[in-house]
């Protein structure tokens, strides 16, 4: 009994470590294959994006930021493309929604700019007449530049339609982008493109700057060129023209995710403007062409700071006389009070 006690202890502490020996590497491996089965979860989860990920994530409210959102949301479910390609795809689908508004202001401006000399001219004597007090003269040219606007078909404030309409649009992808990558929402930090593979970090490079600041360049020289901008933003387009190379550095610290959206919209702007060229689409379009080329209807044209300048010095130039006749009204009736009084 004595000898088979220690057998057995020593029987079972050998059988004690068989197990811990074999069960320890059994453990690692399944450590390892629960590591294993939960990145796969992760890596299907973010390719098989559903309808209302967004929601459930604090997107998508009730504003144009939110239906963005869940634009870009649909976009990227209904077509399995990458994040860079599925805000590609909805910058073109948007701008394309633009489209008929666009090519109506194109109409407009195109007619601006052949009435441009006439305008010009109707201008300055509207500015003589105010200068020397004509109320008459005033009165006519007006209504002849009225009328010359009314017979055409157009308007200088038609032009401002497109500005209106695509600020709220440009707005309201950079912040709905934003929002996206301050989350991030699943996906977008590995759904670039390039060396701009993490859609919400800003570019290391400041390519992705450079080359949206080049875009807004091209598509102001391009506009022009074709007709297509106002006849009568001339200092405006001085001003943009700082704007862009302004904005590279104040720009940089966006998200690639930003520079997407601006880089595809300014590559659809400049492929409209070009599209514009073409007298067949012109003609399709019932755009006027141009009497003569934009650089020479544009000649001698004042910028809106110009005109603003000159507007303001004519305002003040007014107020002054006003203010003298009144006072040499005044001084009147006191001279004519004294003389009744004595």
């Amino acid at each position: 009994m004595a000898l088979q006690q220690p057998l057995t202890a020593q029987r079972l502490g050998a059988a004690a470590f068989v197990r811990s020996y074999t069960t320890e590497p059994a453990a690692a491996e399944t450590t390892t294959t629960a590591n294993d089965t939960i990145q796969a979860l992760v890596s299907t989860s973010e390719s098989a994006a559903q309808i209302g990920d967004f929601k459930a994530m604090g997107l998508c409210n009730f504003t144009p930021v939110g239906g963005l959102e869940a634009m870009l949301e649909a976009v990227h479910v209904y077509t399995g493309l990458p994040w860079w390609g599925t805000i590609a795809t909805a910058t073109v689908l948007v701008r394309l929604a633009l489209l008929p508004l666009m090519i109506k202001i194109q109409r407009n401006n195109a007619k601006m700019m052949n009435l441009n000399p006439e305008v010009s001219r109707l201008m300055e004597n509207l500015k003589t007449a105010q200068a020397q007090g004509d109320s008459v003269a005033v009165g006519k040219y007006t209504n002849e530049m009225q009328s010359l606007f009314k017979k055409h078909g157009c308007h200088p404030m038609k032009s401002l339609g497109l500005p209106i309409i695509q600020m709220p649009v440009m707005v309201s992808f950079f912040m709905a982008l934003r929002a996206m990558s301050e989350l991030p929402v699943p996906g977008l930090t590995t759904g670039g493109l390039g060396w701009f593979t993490d859609l919400t970090a800003k570019d290391p490079y400041y390519a992705l700057p450079v080359l949206s600041a080049a875009g807004v360049m091209a598509v102001l020289e391009a506009g022009t060129e074709v007709g297509a901008a106002n006849p009568q933003s001339k200092g405006m387009k001085n001003f943009f023209r700082g704007m862009a190379v302004v904005m590279v550095p104040f720009t940089a610290w966006m998200p690639s995710s930003v520079f997407i959206y601006w880089i595809t919209s300014n590559c659809v702007s400049i492929t409209q403007i070009l599209a514009l060229k073409n007298p067949t689409i012109r003609k399709a379009l019932d755009i006027p062409k141009l009497v003569k080329p934009a650089s020479e209807l544009q000649k001698n044209t004042k910028g809106f700071m110009e005109n603003f300048r000159e507007q303001t010095v004519h305002h003040g130039k007014l107020e002054k006389d006003r203010a003298l006749r009144e006072r040499q009204r005044a001084a009147a009736a006191a001279r004519r009070a004294a003389k009744r009084r004595f």
